[in-house]
């Protein structure tokens, strides 16, 4: 088992609440899947119009960018330990850099599949594999991901009193989806 993206021209909108360091209020987002060229190889890109997602075909995230201007990278990129089994788990560490700052911070995740379960949203009911992240920065999340359709069909995000920006939470939703052509 191993990460399948959504094909080309996939597209979904995913309702969007949150609060405190967050931002506050209730929003939709629609996102689109593409594809792009970074350092001379293909990369798989997840479109929003608060950026652009570059992940490498395993679907780790490289970085979010603007354009071609990084706003956040992971080095080594963000993402899972293939294939995904409930009760497995992994630590891994990294490094985010923040561009505006030009600030690098090490950190470590540690992600465990709690369950394979109907996960029902706007959009439906999917199969998608619950999966809880922990990190040294302060964040605290759970997604629900679809390996049918390869993205996070639910997420609750929380920022906690440890994170350099504040506590918040963010919870989405996919209230709508329409698989691409390819």
């Amino acid at each position: 088992e191993r990460y399948v993206a959504p094909p080309m021209g996939t597209t979904w909108v995913t309702s969007i609440q949150s609060t405190g360091s967050y931002g506050t209020g209730s929003r939709q987002s629609q996102s689109r899947r593409g594809e792009r060229t970074w350092e001379g190889a293909p990369v798989i890109t997840f479109e929003n119009p608060a950026g652009t997602i570059f992940a490498r075909p395993d679907g780790n995230w490289i970085g979010i960018y603007q354009g071609d201007k990084p706003i956040i990278t992971w080095d080594p990129p963000a993402g899972w330990q293939w294939p995904l089994e409930v009760g497995k788990s992994w630590t891994q560490s990294r490094r985010v850099t923040i561009h505006a700052t030009k600030t690098t911070i090490p950190f470590e995740t540690t992600q465990k599949v709690e369950a394979y379960e109907d996960v029902t949203v706007p959009a439906g009911t999917f199969k998608a594999f619950k999966i809880s992240t922990v990190n040294t920065l302060g964040d605290q999340n759970v997604v629900w991901f679809s390996p049918e359709h390869g993205i996070f069909l639910k997420q609750m995000n929380r920022r906690t009193d440890k994170h350099r920006q504040g506590p918040g939470t963010q919870n989405n939703e996919v209230v709508s989806y329409k698989r691409g052509g390819k």
